[in-house]
């Protein structure tokens, strides 16, 4: 199997796995395309020119894949990071709720000059 059509297949798994990711099966999603990037990236090393007509062909469908993949990625990346601000606003409500009067401020205080 040449390197060219190695790459073609994984990038197609890496495709396929970034449209079945939603929020219940997140972190199982993120691992697998963690390994098939890993493993992408040690095949894309091996790809030495000149290239057939089938393998620029295969080419040109890869590069309009990455793109897609890409904005999945950037949008899956926005999603954790909306689910981390969440989380510690909730972290934070729940501490404020639990302890009320634990962060007073004392930037009012009068002080009389007169004696």
């Amino acid at each position: 199997m040449s390197s060219v059509l190695l790459c073609y297949t994984i990038t197609k798994q890496l495709k396929e796995v970034m449209d079945q990711v939603n929020s219940e099966n997140r972190d199982a999603s993120i691992e697998e395309i963690q390994s098939l990037l890993e493993k992408r990236q040690s095949v894309l090393g091996t790809i030495k020119p000149p290239y057939t007509q089938e393998e620029q062909f295969l080419g040109k469908e890869m590069t309009e894949w990455n793109q897609q993949i890409d904005r999945q990625l950037a949008q899956l990346r926005l999603e954790i990071k909306r689910d981390m601000n969440g989380l510690t606003k909730k972290k934070t409500s729940v501490q404020k709720y639990s302890n009320p009067y634990e962060s007073l401020q004392y930037d009012g205080m009068f002080y009389d000059k007169k004696k």
